[in-house]
C-alpha cells in the first residue's frame, strides 16, 4: 500500500513538473510573439496570455513546495473515516460585471473617452483559466459579459474559487520594461530543486529569454476579485459581492466597477453520473420471506437501479430502483426475518412513507464492498449538500469571443443580490526562505510588475 501511495506521489509530481515545462515554453513563445506584434490587438493578447502563464507557475510551484513540504513532515490527506468524498466538475458561464458610469459620462455622453481591455482569471487550485478579452469597454456599456463556459474537473467539495478582474487602459503607450540581469542568476540557483527535467529547462534560458518572460508590453492591474464556494452552486445565475483592489495610495482603479458581479456556478459530482459500485444482489420478496430474485445492481444518482443482467443496463429501465439519500439507513437484516446469510437492509423515510429492502451479497466480499459503497455514497451526498439534490445542466465549455454585450436596463433589474457568507479565516503556512520559495517570490514579483506593480495576493 505504501508503495502505491509513492508511485502516485510520484506521478503527480512529475506531471507538475511537465506542467510547469510547457508554461516556461508557452512564456517563451508568447514573450517572442509580445516583441514582434505590431497590431495593439496582439500585443494585448500576448501579454494576456504572458500573465495567465505566469500565474500558472506561480500555482504549480507552490503546490510543488507544498507537496514536498507534506512529505517531509509525513502529512497525509485528510479523509472521512476510510474514505474520501467524491470529486465534481464545476461549469462556470453567464459572467457579467456591472459598470457604474457618471451620468455625464454615460447619459449625456460627457467627458473623457476612457476605454479599456478586461479579462477574467478563474482559478481552482492548481487549474487556471482565463476568459476571453473585452478590449473596448467605454462609457455606452452599462456591464461587462464574457461568453465563455469554462469548466473544472475533479474538484472537492471544500473548493474555493477565485475570480480576478484585469484591466488594462488602452490609451496608455505599450514600452519595454527594464529587466532585473540578477534573474537568471536566481533562476540557476534554485533551478534543482524543483525536479531535473525543469531545472534544465530554467538554467538552460538564455539572457533574451528571460527578458521575453519579463514585463513587456501593456499592464493589466489586478483591479478586483470574487470568490465562489460550494454554498454559492445554484443552477440559476446569481450575484455576488466583488472586492475591489487598491493602489499604493488607497485608491479604486478608474473602471468604475459596481462592487458585484453575476455568473453560474453549476456543479456535478461524480456520484451523480458515475456508479459507486456495481454488482449482483439477492432482493427478498416482500410476499414471500424465502422468496428472493437475484439482480445486477448499480449504486449512482441517490438510488440502487437494479435490472436482470449487466446486459440491459444500457437498453432498458432498471426494473426496480430503490431510493439511497440522505435520509437512507442501512444496516444488518434482521435475522429472524432473513434466512440468507450476508443480508442488509436498506431504510428510507421520506414523505411518501417508510420504504424497507431487504438484500443479500453472495459472499462476506461481496457484502463489504456493497456495504463500503453504500457509506461512500451517503458519505458524498452529506459533503455535496444540495450539489446532490438535482443533476444539474453544464453547459460546453466554450471560448467564443464575441463583442461586449450592451444593455439597456440594469443587470441586476431580473436577478437577486445574495448576501456573503462568513467562509472563516485560512491557514497559512510559512515555509520558509528556501529555493523554492525564493523562485516563487521572483515569479511573483514578476506577475505583479505585469499586473501593474502593487496588485496585492490573494
Amino acid at each position: 500500500m505504501a508503495c502505491e501511495i509513492l508511485l502516485r506521489t510520484g506521478r503527480k509530481d512529475n506531471d507538475l513538473q511537465q506542467k510547469i515545462d510547457h508554461e516556461i515554453k508557452m512564456r517563451e513563445g508568447t514573450a517572442r510573439l509580445l516583441v514582434a506584434s505590431k497590431h495593439p490587438a496582439q500585443v494585448l493578447e500576448a501579454a494576456k496570455n504572458l500573465l495567465s502563464s505566469n500565474t500558472r507557475i506561480i500555482a504549480y510551484m507552490t503546490e510543488l513546495q507544498r507537496r514536498k513540504t507534506a512529505e517531509v513532515l509525513g502529512k497525509q490527506s485528510s479523509v472521512e473515516g476510510n474514505q474520501l468524498p467524491c470529486s465534481a466538475q464545476l461549469s462556470v458561464s453567464d459572467i457579467r460585471i456591472p459598470l457604474m458610469w457618471r451620468d455625464a459620462d454615460h447619459f449625456r455622453n460627457k467627458g473623457d473617452y476612457r476605454r479599456y481591455a478586461v479579462f477574467c482569471l478563474l482559478k481552482v487550485g492548481t487549474e487556471i483559466y482565463d476568459t476571453s478579452m473585452i478590449s473596448d469597454v467605454d462609457r455606452s456599456m452599462t456591464d461587462i459579459t464574457f461568453e465563455d463556459v469554462i469548466h473544472f474537473d475533479d474538484v472537492p467539495h471544500d473548493f474555493e474559487m477565485k475570480l480576478e478582474v484585469y484591466c488594462h487602459k488602452l490609451h496608455e503607450e505599450f514600452s519595454v520594461a527594464s529587466t532585473p540581469k540578477k534573474l537568471r542568476k536566481k533562476i540557476n540557483d534554485i533551478s534543482g530543486s524543483v525536479g531535473r527535467s525543469v531545472g534544465k529547462r530554467l538554467s538552460g534560458l538564455n539572457d533574451a529569454d528571460v527578458i521575453g518572460n519579463m514585463v513587456l508590453g501593456p499592464k493589466f492591474e489586478l483591479v478586483a476579485k470574487g470568490s465562489l464556494h460550494l454554498s454559492d452552486v445554484d443552477n440559476s445565475v446569481r450575484t455576488y459581492d466583488l472586492q475591489l483592489e487598491t493602489n499604493a495610495e488607497g485608491q479604486v482603479h478608474e473602471l468604475p466597477l459596481f462592487g458585484h458581479y453575476c455568473c453560474r456556478l453549476a456543479a456535478l459530482p461524480h456520484c451523480l453520473v458515475q456508479p459507486t459500485v456495481t454488482g449482483f444482489l439477492n432482493l427478498q420478496e416482500d410476499d414471500d420471506l424465502s422468496k428472493w430474485k437475484r439482480y445486477w445492481c448499480s449504486l449512482k444518482n441517490l438510488q440502487l437501479s437494479c435490472w436482470s443482467s449487466p446486459d440491459d443496463v444500457e437498453v432498458i429501465q432498471p426494473l426496480l430502483s430503490i431510493p439511497v439519500t440522505k435520509s437512507t439507513q442501512i444496516s444488518d437484516a434482521d435475522p429472524t426475518t432473513s434466512q440468507k446469510s450476508h443480508s442488509f437492509l436498506i431504510k428510507t423515510v421520506n414523505i411518501n412513507g417508510i420504504f424497507c429492502h431487504t438484500l443479500a451479497a453472495d459472499t462476506k466480499e461481496e457484502l463489504n464492498k456493497w456495504w463500503d459503497g453504500f457509506q461512500q455514497h451517503l458519505l458524498d451526498q452529506a459533503l455535496w449538500k444540495h450539489a446532490c439534490d438535482e443533476v444539474m445542466d453544464l453547459k460546453s465549455a466554450t471560448r467564443r469571443k464575441l463583442p461586449a454585450f450592451v444593455r439597456k436596463s440594469s443587470l441586476y433589474e431580473d436577478t437577486p443580490l445574495i448576501e456573503p457568507e462568513n467562509n472563516g479565516d485560512s491557514l497559512v503556512s510559512d515555509l520558509g526562505n528556501d529555493q523554492l520559495t525564493q523562485m516563487l517570490h521572483t515569479l511573483m514579483g514578476e506577475a505583479s510588475q505585469i499586473r501593474g506593480g502593487t496588485s496585492s495576493q490573494s
